[in-house]
């Protein structure tokens, strides 16, 4: 007798199908499911397995093919008919006209100079020298004197006409500048001072208002702009010269030109229209790549610049679209339905499709009451302006939804409506037509429903389905012998179906419950060597293993698992023999050694069957042993199919690796899944705490004090997370100028955390004291850090930095000094603290 223990024999199924297409159908047994409960309970498919229902001992539930399969949303691409040539013609202004703005005019220089032109006349050194202290001492006019004694011989005198620009801006002759920038950029004698002439007159010019000059000037710039020495191995870095250089040169695409403004903070309205735009339409080149995560954060990021209505409702559209095709399903009801309410939405091309499309998204969800009303309302639209395809399958689900819903006879008068219009799918109908019968309790007519298929429709799509269900219903009515009968004969008519396995297994399962275990080895061997590929494959392979050890012979089970001979079956033992290696260099830590399995794994095993797991384990290794970019190919897939097991722990992966890479905007895209999605509360905690430094990090300071506010409310917060809240709410009231409540949040973060939170907020509290003159407590403060926190390296030497500077407000300059040369000479990290000490030690002196 085979149990659930000993074979396991399981079909999944989606949703309350489970519940109705078992055993007949019409057995409506108890632990039936009600509408309203299948409305609440919504089970995802990746977690669409229930217990299998067993009738004299064997295990059978089967997969509804034909209401799955053939529900298949008619997938409609983006309208990517844009004027491109207008819109990079604005998006160089604005990228220009921003990048200028955001950066100052270049200023002359006198070290570095004199190390690349020693050669250069004294004279001209001279008189440069003593202008550029006159300069920087703000003595314009004696400044100005001595530049101009400089001849027009050497790099001197070009970086002088630089300096002379400058002076010019300062009296406010913005004209006169123009002229000093433009002879600068004209003059050869420095690359890198011509290059910022260049880089002068452009900004000048687009001051000026003169854009379409300043256009080619700073055409001309970005082509000159030196580059960085790097490694000939190195990659690529992406800076906003860079970014610029490939918008002006038109060699950029929407992914340049998004990256280019997320580096501005600060944008005028101007540029955030032109953001929107560009987002909007880099996502849709990632949908019609199919590269549906990445699109849903580009339109996302559109969202958030809702300038444009028209912009702003196609994003919200195409992002629900991106989140049905990653099975989101209820997330897409939810912005599909947004869309609709959308002032805009009716002015788009997609808004009559919306209703079919949101229909769709509650239909995957199990949501049928809400499909059944958004079919009817799609089809209740303009017929004339539906394409007749779309037609017919909205009609074909609505009687699906009503077919969930158990509401049979409705379910059969859009059944009806596409019989008798003769409908390219009418032979689908007559099928569902049948099962409603059988569900009812009519096995007889549902047979006979069945077999008018095939007499009808000779060539129909469902002609394996007939002849599996047909021989089906008579398994399930306990006629065993005619349904191993019928079974046998659509496996030979129909060998390449899909059904073919399952007949196997349901033939293999009879054999074995009437004790004929030769016959069931047979069988189940059949389906692994036969659909080695199959889920059914590897339901057999477990089933020969149970039998084998049932017997007591497992050595037998080892020498058939392994023999050559077996082909595919030899490969699925070596696949898991070689993934458990993998897996198990994984759990050790061992990532560097897990990364070289699972690439040997990959290269034996084209299609590897534990594909999901192996490229989470690549991922994550990767990661752990600095390979984040690599990293994002593995992580990324998983994330794009969405219903792995391994999905939350790629999103922590993900997301933490961004952090790492500062890139955090994309973080918080991931974070944000992390927060939302009720499956994954776990990780809510996590989530929180790193998008309130995400939100810092990229100066959203209400978003800080939001998630301040929800960590120092949450339940589960560990003492760290709420000091970090209160650390970052101190940092937000600071810039906000509210120094005496800054401080108490200070206090607060420093007295709960005793790691390098803590030492950050009692450093703060230092300098606070500092600040304000309380020089006796700010050293009290400093040496709370010096010697209670000492782990914390930075934040001691950036405390007795704060320890110099008390000392010299209460005038022990002595003891100051002493302080920042013990810095000087003893600090070894490689960050701002020997510079800092350094200018505070200057000032002393």
């Amino acid at each position: 007798m085979i149990t659930q223990e000993s074979i396991g024999y399981k079909y999944l199924l989606t949703g309350a199908f489970s519940v109705l297409l078992a055993v007949g159908y019409a057995q409506e047994e108890k632990g039936q499911v009600e509408p309203e409960q299948q409305e609440q309970q919504r089970p995802s498919e990746q977690h669409g397995e229930r217990e299998p229902i067993t009738i004299d001992s064997i295990d059978v539930v089967r997969d509804y093919r034909p209401m799955l399969a053939d529900a298949v949303k008619i997938r409609r691409s983006p309208d990517m008919r844009i004027n491109r040539q207008a819109l990079e013609t604005e998006l160089r202004r604005i990228a220009a006209t921003t990048y200028f703005a955001k950066n100052a005019f270049k200023k002359p220089y006198y070290g570095r100079l004199l190390e690349r032109h020693r050669e250069a006349t004294p004279s001209n050194i001279d008189n440069y020298r003593i202008g550029y202290l006159a300069y920087e001492n703000g003595e314009y006019e004696r400044a100005t004197a001595f530049f101009e004694k400089l001849e027009r011989s050497d790099a001197f005198y070009q970086s002088s006409v630089i300096a002379l620009g400058n002076i010019s801006l300062k009296a406010g002759d913005k004209e006169a500048a123009r002229n000093a920038f433009v002879k600068a950029s004209e003059l050869d004698f420095d690359r890198a001072l011509k290059v910022d002439g260049l880089f002068n007159y452009a900004k000048i010019l687009f001051e000026l208002d003169s854009p379409q000059v300043a256009l080619e000037v700073a055409r001309e710039y970005v082509t000159q702009e030196p580059k960085s020495t790097v490694a000939a191995n190195a990659e690529k870095t992406e800076t906003p010269e860079t970014l610029l250089a490939e918008i002006l040169l038109g060699t950029s695409n929407f992914e340049a030109a998004v990256n280019m403004l997320e580096t501005f903070s600060n944008r005028d309205r101007e540029a955030d229209m032109i953001y929107q735009k560009v987002a909007y339409y880099r996502g849709l080149e990632f949908y019609n790549e199919r590269a549906f995560e990445n699109s849903i954060s580009l339109f996302m990021r559109s969202e958030e610049f809702s300038i444009d209505p028209r912009i702003a409702a196609l994003a919200t559209y195409w992002k629900a679209e991106a989140m049905y095709e990653v099975r989101k399903y209820g997330e897409a009801v939810q912005n599909f339905s947004r869309f609709m309410r959308m002032p805009a939405a009716p002015e788009t091309d997609v808004y009559s499709y919306a209703n079919y499309a949101l229909a769709y998204a509650a239909f995957r969800s199990n949501s049928f009451k809400v499909a059944a009303n958004y079919f009817e309302r799609f089809l209740a639209t303009d017929e004339s302006s539906m394409e007749e395809n779309v037609r017919n399958d909205a009609i074909a689900r609505l009687g699906d939804s009503y077919l969930s819903l158990r509401d049979y006879g409705r379910a059969n008068q859009h059944y009806d409506r596409l019989i008798n219009g003769k409908a390219p799918n009418q032979d689908y109908a007559l099928f569902q037509r049948g099962i409603i019968q059988g569900l009812e309790g009519d096995n007889q007519t549902k047979m006979s429903t069945l077999r008018s298929v095939i007499e009808q429709f000779p060539n129909s799509n469902y002609a394996d389905d007939v002849a599996f269900e047909i021989p089906y219903t008579y398994f399930t009515m306990g006629d065993y012998d005619t349904a191993i009968e019928g079974l046998q004969a659509m496996i030979d008519k129909y060998p390449r179906s899909s059904y073919a396995p399952r007949a196997l297994m349901t033939i293999g399962l009879v054999q074995y419950n009437k004790e004929d275990n030769e016959a069931a080895m047979a069988t189940f061997r059949r389906v692994v060597e036969e659909h080695s590929t199959t889920d059914e494959a590897r339901q057999a392979l477990r089933s020969i293993e149970n039998m084998y050890l049932d017997g007591g012979d497992a050595s037998g089970y080892v020498n058939y698992a392994t023999n050559s001979n077996l082909g595919d079956l030899s490969k699925a033992e070596q696949d898991n023999l070689a993934f458990r290696a993998a897996q198990t260099l994984f759990a050790r830590g061992q990532y560097q050694a897990a990364v070289e399995a699972i690439n040997a794994y990959f290269d034996k095993f084209p299609n590897p069957i534990q594909e999901k797991h192996a490229r989470y384990i690549r991922g994550v290794s990767l990661y752990r042993t600095g390979h984040p970019k690599e990293a994002l190919h593995d992580l990324n897939i998983i994330l794009n199919d969405w219903t792995s097991q391994y999905t939350e722990n790629t999103l922590l992966a993900v997301a933490d690796l961004y952090l790492g890479l500062e890139q955090y905007n994309e973080a918080i895209v991931h974070l944000k899944k992390l927060e939302l999605t009720s499956e994954y509360k776990a990780s809510y905690g996590y989530a929180v705490t790193n998008l309130l430094v995400c939100y810092y990090k990229i100066g959203d300071m209400e978003q800080v004090l939001k998630y301040a506010k929800l960590i120092k409310a949450y339940d589960r917060s560990g003492e760290e997370d709420i000091a970090k809240a209160h650390l970052y709410t101190g940092y937000v009231l600071l810039q906000k100028g509210n120094s005496t409540e800054a401080a108490k949040e200070m206090n607060l973060a420093a007295l709960k955390s005793q790691t390098v939170t803590g030492a950050e907020a009692q450093y703060n509290v230092a300098q606070l004291h500092y600040k304000a003159k309380r020089y006796d407590k700010a050293i009290e403060s400093a040496f709370d850090v010096i010697n209670n926190r000492s782990s914390y390296d930075y934040w001691v030497a950036k405390s007795f930095i704060v320890l110099a500077d008390a000392y010299a407000g209460k005038g022990d300059a002595f003891q100051a000094k002493s302080t920042l040369e013990s810095i000087i000479a003893n600090y070894e990290g490689e960050d701002d603290i020997i510079p800092s000490a350094k200018r505070h030690l200057q000032k002393l002196n």
